[in-house]
């Protein structure tokens, strides 16, 4: 017997082995093991060997049983495939040995070739900056000789006043000079891992060239990227001459995507009526673009012939424009490979190409998983596989012409698949984002083949394109207005905790049970009647019993150290109360850190107000995200130092009539705040005419029960020797080191009298300060504190009952304080 034939009898035997009917579940339960393979690999890093070890005894096993047609052969399987999916990640997740990013810290000359056209970004302050995307070719380390290097890389280049960048192409060799880092995103709760973003996008690096700048070498070849860059071009110049800037930037998003220019207002809108996924290029986005095209194509009852050539005519074109970059290939292949199957009247051939096409880029890409465009993508093309077919069957079985059925289907089913994900990173359900999907997405889809076909015409005809064009512009008018009136509408948006693993699990688990055939739903729901009443008591048991421990258990007072990067904050929380003190900030308002990190941070637990905001003294990096925390949640107050309002309002970029300002209350030393049974202390409040910069800082000390926390925000030693001399209480059980750890801070004969026993430092990875000095880390280990970091650990938590402490912390969830 050949090898041909044997294979052929051995696939067979699997097919009788496997669950016959049930190939679908089975196939989602495979792509479930392997993602949750990936997952207990990126948490427990397991050794490579012991996963590879067991994977060739589940290959062995599982060959076995299903050569013999053993009905647990499925068994062997699944745990082949958690396997696999646990050694693909730690072979994906490992650097090669050439990879630039092991040089992280050094400063170094990088030559690479350009991936992407160059991304020109301009600041709030006028200040032009241009982004290189750049696969590394070789690199040279100060004092180092010239050796070969790996991996993608941002080169970051600050342009000067009245000089324009190098000119740029696709495949041109690109050199700078400068300290190399490794990208490092806001390690909070809550908030997308942009470092593992990176990753998956084969960034391990980033650069920021100094004032020589960059250096370009015209290369030849790459005349097909080179063209299609031309295209986008030829399509973003002949927008601007056209419509406004604003209007051009937002058309380009619509068709290519990025946020490159759009205005902020617009995004919230569509962020807020649900539809901001269209400003981006993801399988979410090739998704409904293929089932606009399978359903004009079934109302024009064209062929299925034509049905799928239009489906992958469309795509492909599509994709082509928009770069034939990694995750648009693969967006493409997703949707066009189960939308091709839909159109030729396939609807189970679609689910299973879906499942395989999921569990073929996984096991290619297994970091995938952690990125957001991922996970959305392949949720809202399940959802249109899935749901949306007996959706629409429903709809128009009672009633609903074809279009609308099919309209809405699409938005709901759209919806209910990814509507955990959303929860999870943006804690929020938009409610009219069902009117906003059935009736902006067609105008926009609309908006899209038109601005393409401009593009073509004005190449061709440009009075026509420039026609064509300013139809275009009436048109994103007119869907700018209607979201912004939609999401203005009270009750547009709604809070949504983010849902746990469990949750989730029960939400896919409803809606499978919700879309199933009637004959096994009936039986379903047969079976729940029958254990209907042993069902209730047992959830009524559990229920009294978890009662009973929150009942009987003391609240918790958590404490946590967000990681700000180069700045302080600290989030309160006991209760239904909560507190920060310090929201963190950037210079010149360069990032809006208090509403895109404290507000998702505080969302995520749950926190909708806090009754007061307690900023140390009036630096940037300590009280510029309050005007973003203010601006989006209720707070009742904003304690400061004694700096001044016009102080407060130059750091928060505000001006002094702004009503936001009429919240500030100075502190005064000795006030206190009682709440739930925590202590809120101001120690020491400098006067104004004292005391200016780190000199007029507030220092907070927590306390309830036994445990103790104090926040010295940027007080130096000459303050520490003021509060000792004063005899104030500063001993505590967690100390917010000084000053990020600045030599200054942080001195022997405080700690001495402080008697902290963990100690925590708010710095930002590789700051050009320094920080934390190594005499004051020694300092700490010499009086046997143990020290956490939030640039290496991420945010870190302090959770106490009064006696007891715990602690967690971003990069490594709970950790042992046993000493």
């Amino acid at each position: 017997m050949g090898m041909r034939e044997g294979l052929r009898i051995f696939f067979c035997r699997w097919r009788a082995a496997a669950p016959g009917q049930q190939q679908e579940p089975f196939l989602a339960l495979l792509l479930a093991l392997v993602a949750l393979g990936i997952l207990c690999a990126e948490r427990l890093a397991p050794p490579a060997p012991l996963c590879a070890l067991l994977c060739v005894c589940a290959l062995l096993l599982g060959a076995f049983l299903v050569w013999r047609r053993r009905p647990l052969a499925w068994l062997a399987l699944s745990v082949l495939f958690f396997a696999l999916g646990g050694l693909r990640f730690l072979a994906a997740d490992a650097l090669p040995l050439a990879d630039v990013s092991r040089l992280a810290g050094q400063e170094a000359h990088v030559e690479g070739r350009l991936r992407s056209a160059p991304v020109l970004r301009t600041d709030a302050q006028g200040m032009r900056h241009v982004r290189y995307e750049v696969e590394a070719v070789s690199v040279q380390a100060a004092g180092g000789r010239r050796q070969s290097a790996a991996g993608g890389l941002y080169v970051y280049v600050v342009v000067p006043d009245g000089q324009e960048p190098p000119a740029a192409r696709v495949g041109d060799m690109v050199a700078a000079r400068g300290r190399l880092r490794v990208p490092h995103g806001y390690q909070n709760p809550g908030q997308l891992d942009m470092r593992r973003m990176l990753r998956a996008a084969g960034i391990t690096a980033t650069l920021a060239a100094g004032k020589q700048g960059v250096r370009v070498a015209p290369q030849e070849g790459y005349a097909f990227w080179r063209a299609l860059t031309a295209v986008r071009e030829h399509y973003r110049a002949s927008m601007e001459r056209v419509m406004p800037r604003e209007d051009a930037a937002a058309v380009f998003a619509l068709l290519f995507g990025g946020y490159e220019g759009v205005s902020e207002e617009l995004v919230a809108d569509f962020t807020t009526t649900g539809i901001v996924h269209l400003l981006s290029v993801s399988g979410s986005h090739i998704s409904l673009l293929a089932a606009v095209l399978a359903a004009l194509a079934a109302l024009l009852r064209l062929p299925r012939a034509l049905r799928a050539g239009l489906v992958i005519g469309g795509i492909a074109i599509y994709a082509l424009l928009a770069g034939c970059v990694p995750p648009v290939i693969r967006s493409a292949l997703m949707g066009g490979l189960t939308f091709t199957a839909l159109a030729l009247g396939r609807e189970h051939s679609a689910r299973r190409i879906l499942l395989l096409t999921g569990l073929f880029m996984l096991l290619c890409w297994p970091l995938l998983l952690f990125h957001i465009s991922f996970q959305l993508s392949f949720l809202a093309t399940a959802g249109l596989i899935f749901l949306a077919p007996p959706l629409t069957r429903w709809l128009r079985a009672h009633g609903w012409s074809r279009f609308l059925a099919a309209g809405l289907a699409v938005t709901t089913a759209a919806h209910l698949a990814t509507m955990p994900v959303i929860a999870y990173y943006f804690h929020m359900f938009s409610v009219s984002s069902f009117a906003a999907n059935l009736l902006l997405v067609p105008i926009v889809e609309l908006l899209i083949v038109l601005a393409l076909a401009a593009g073509i015409a004005a190449w061709l005809l440009p009075p026509l394109g420039k026609l064509a064009f300013g139809a275009a512009s009436l048109l994103l008018g007119l869907v700018a207005e209607a979201a912004g009136a939609l999401a203005r509408l009270p009750g547009s948006q709604i809070y949504v905790p983010p849902p746990g693993p469990f949750a989730c699990l029960l939400w896919y688990l409803a809606l499978g049970c919700a879309f199933l055939p009637a004959s096994v739903r009936t039986a379903a729901l047969r079976l729940c009647r029958r254990h209907a009443r042993a069902g209730a008591l047992l959830l009524a048991v559990a229920c009294a019993a978890w009662g009973g421990v929150r009942l009987l258990s003391p609240p918790q007072l958590a404490v946590t150290f967000l990681d700000v990067h180069q700045g302080d904050a600290a989030v309160l929380q006991i209760g239904g109360h909560a507190f920060m003190i310090d929201c963190g900030g950037t210079r010149e308002q360069a990032f809006d850190v208090g509403g895109r990190v404290d507000v998702p941070y505080l969302l995520h637990v749950g926190v909708r107000r806090l009754d007061a905001i307690f900023l140390s003294h009036v630096h940037e990096d300590h009280v510029a995200g309050a005007d973003g925390v203010l601006r989006r949640l209720p707070v009742s107050a904003v304690l400061t130092a004694g700096e001044g309002r016009a102080a407060y309002a130059r750091s928060m970029g505000l001006s002094t009539a702004d009503p936001l300002l009429d919240r500030l209350v100075t502190l005064k030393t000795g006030e206190r705040y009682t709440i739930d049974g925590v202590t809120i202390e101001a120690i020491a409040v400098p006067e104004a005419e004292e005391a200016a910069g780190n000199e007029a800082c507030a220092v907070l000390r927590v306390r309830y029960g036994d445990a103790a926390f104090l926040f010295t925000g940027d007080m130096e030693q000459a303050q520490e020797a003021a509060l000792l001399a004063a005899q104030r209480d500063v001993r505590c059980t967690v100390l917010k080191v000084g000053h990020h750890g600045s030599a200054t801070s942080t001195s022997a004969p405080f700690l001495a009298i402080a008697r902290p026993r963990y100690a925590v430092i708010s710095v930002g990875a590789d700051n050009t300060f320094g920080h934390p000095r190594p005499e004051v880390l020694a300092r700490l280990r010499a009086a046997g504190v143990r020290t956490f970091r939030t640039d290496e650990d991420g945010a870190v938590t302090f959770r106490t009952d009064g006696r007891r402490l715990w602690a967690e912390t971003y990069a490594a969830g709970e950790v042992s304080l046993t000493q």
